[in-house]
């Protein structure tokens, strides 16, 4: 993930934000969270789960014009193949995606996986904040 939001210029995730992605939505999925080795599909499929990409961050960007186009990301032109397009579409959000894979306290899940796949460092939670959440503070 770092390599395709490195060619944008941006650094969403960091270390705890990779972890969550790669072992925590692995561990209640059963599988990567996304599987591509494709730039523009992989920014597709975290728009696809996560919610668009920031307009700010995106402008921010000195190399977006790679994936962007008109403020928003280029997917649909850009699209590599019909395999690629699938892939994408078949991604559900974050929330069904908890849903679909856990049948307890799958709320306050959402919300920690929410707080911690931020796309803005600023507006994600640090690690403190997310030990802190409800999640991990229920009684079973």
């Amino acid at each position: 993930m770092l390599v395709v939001l490195g060619e944008l210029g941006l650094v969403v995730l960091g270390e705890l934000g990779l972890v969550v992605c790669g072992v925590g939505v692995g561990l209640v999925l059963g599988d990567a969270l996304f599987q591509t080795h494709e730039n523009l599909e992989h920014l597709a499929m975290m728009e696809r789960v996560l919610g668009p990409l920031p307009g700010h961050m995106l402008r921010r960007s000195s190399r977006a014009e790679k994936y962007v186009r008109r403020g928003r990301l280029n997917w649909l032109e850009g699209c590599m193949s019909r395999e690629s397009m699938k892939a994408v579409s078949k991604l559900p959000c974050l929330q069904n995606l908890v849903m679909e894979n856990v049948d307890h306290s799958a709320g306050d899940l959402i919300d920690l996986l929410h707080g911690l796949l931020r796309y803005d460092p600023s507006d994600r939670l640090s690690a403190r904040e997310a030990l802190r959440h409800p999640f991990f503070n229920r009684r079973s």
